[in-house]
């Protein structure tokens, strides 16, 4: 049973994963050129995603952390339909 921290934790995740997949879908549609926008927009997240630097965390760790929120990101992005 996961305690009521990682719970709530989660709970949290999937909040700002639904908020921002809407926004971005919002955005893509109000875009002139909905599949640009999302090309740019994972391009230049995953740059970002790159820069991230987690300082108490190791430099092993923070490779797979990263590597692993790229492909979250990549897939957010990819399940964007625009209209």
């Amino acid at each position: 049973m996961a305690s009521a921290f990682e719970l709530n934790t989660l709970a949290e995740m999937a909040v700002l994963n639904t908020v921002v997949h809407r926004i971005l879908s919002h955005l893509a549609n109000a875009a002139p050129d909905p599949a640009a926008f999302l090309t740019e927009e994972l391009k230049f997240g995953l740059e970002d995603l790159a820069k991230t630097n987690y300082w108490s965390v190791s430099h092993e760790s923070q490779n797979k952390i990263i590597e692993v929120a790229k492909g979250r990101y990549s897939e957010i992005i990819g399940g964007i339909r625009a209209r």
